[in-house]
């Protein structure tokens, strides 16, 4: 790591005064108070807090710590790197550089070290070989693609090979409304889990392919289903001259979808990457309301309890991740609703699998929109 950088994360890190008012939801709109951070309260210790990773870091950089011990890199690998605790402390200090990209650039130094978690070392190899994080063969197909389309619909790993039902229902949307659009051919994955997990080098392979795709493509907008994957164009990628928008964004623009309305209750359940990286909160919403009657949760938008699988944590600590989810599934019980919809891949799969033995149905978005909308 150059010093310069050293000494700007050194000084983040210093800036913390270990409050911990950043693992708990504001108190004012919500009278009460509520955890925000997943990993301190399914753990219980210090070091899975933001301060106490923020302290590992620091004894990293300056030297202390020279060798990992598997309780340093649990805790540092045990974070989905949600960024509620970064939402809370930038409310009451005027700090810049923030715990999710301290805790990124952590990793990238244990990386650097050779400390990296050996399935986190895994997927990496998987992507490397295969171009997607679950090792698989690439065959989904768009029926209607159409290659001088100027919209271009990137599906992400996670929607090709573990809920494609998301791909399906978007790629229905887009065929119900006549809509001209194209798919990659070539689609690699976005590297969304090397980045969060510190394994940058890796990363650059997919980062070129995909430029060079999108670029060939002549596509004027690409729309994603994918939080992570939208993130990730937008943070890592380089600028491409094209418009990236999230699936809830492009809907909302249609203005001429006919919908009809289900008797349902439905919570909304914001990922983190949508909501707390992105600052998207409003599109879910007025889509979701179009087809079912939302129900607020008492976390919600910058407070939103995270689902629990992403940062690498539902590969490496599948308890945790499935712990996550189902505390949020209960909170959607509490707060009446029959559904819990949320807008992400990855957010579907975690909240589906916890929700295998609850009386509550999980959706995203884009199912209930394809589902409610006349062809």
């Amino acid at each position: 790591m150059e010093q310069e950088r050293e000494e700007e994360i050194l000084s983040a890190i210093h800036h913390c005064v270990k409050c911990k008012l950043c693992s708990i939801a504001s108190f004012h709109p919500n009278a009460e108070w509520l955890p925000l951070c997943p990993s301190g309260q399914y753990y219980g210790y210090q070091a899975f807090y933001a301060p106490g990773k923020m302290e590992i870091f620091r004894a990293i950089l300056e030297g202390e710590i020279t060798e990992p011990s598997e309780g340093l890199l649990n805790s540092v690998y045990a974070c989905t790197v949600c960024g509620a605790c970064y939402e809370k402390c930038k409310q009451i200090t005027n700090v810049e550089l923030g715990a999710p990209e301290l805790f990124e650039e952590m990793r990238r130094e244990l990386t650097s070290k050779g400390w990296s978690l050996d399935v986190h070392k895994s997927i990496a190899e998987k992507i490397k070989e295969t171009k997607n994080a679950y090792g698989e063969k690439y065959e989904y197909k768009a029926k209607s693609s159409d290659a001088n389309a100027d919209v271009l619909y990137y599906i992400g790993c996670t929607a090709r090979y573990r809920v494609p039902e998301i791909a399906d229902a978007m790629l229905g949307i887009f065929d119900k409304l006549r809509l001209k659009y194209q798919v990659m051919d070539e689609e690699w994955c976005c590297g969304s889990v090397l980045f969060r997990t510190g394994q940058v080098e890796a990363a650059k392979e997919l980062v070129a392919h995909n430029v060079e795709e999108i670029r060939k493509s002549g596509a004027k907008t690409v729309v994603f289903t994918c939080p992570g994957c939208m993130k990730t164009f937008e943070k890592n990628y380089p600028d491409m001259g094209v418009e990236l928008v999230h699936s809830t964004q492009f809907l909302t623009r249609l203005g001429n979808m006919k919908l009809k309305k289900e008797d349902l209750k439905a919570a909304y359940h914001d990922p983190c990457h949508l909501g707390r990286d992105l600052g998207i909160y409003e599109e879910p919403r007025a889509v979701l309301s179009e087809v079912a009657d939302i129900k607020a949760m008492k976390r919600e938008k910058e407070q939103a309890w995270c689902c629990g699988s992403g940062g690498g944590v539902k590969s490496a600590f599948d308890d945790f991740a499935l712990w996550s989810a189902t505390e949020r599934l209960k909170e959607a019980k509490e707060a009446g609703a029959e559904a819990l919809v949320s807008a992400c891949p990855f957010c579907k799969r975690n909240l589906k699998e916890a929700a295998e033995n609850e009386e509550i149905e999980v959706y995203d978005v884009v199912e209930l929109v394809n589902r409610c909308l006349e062809g």
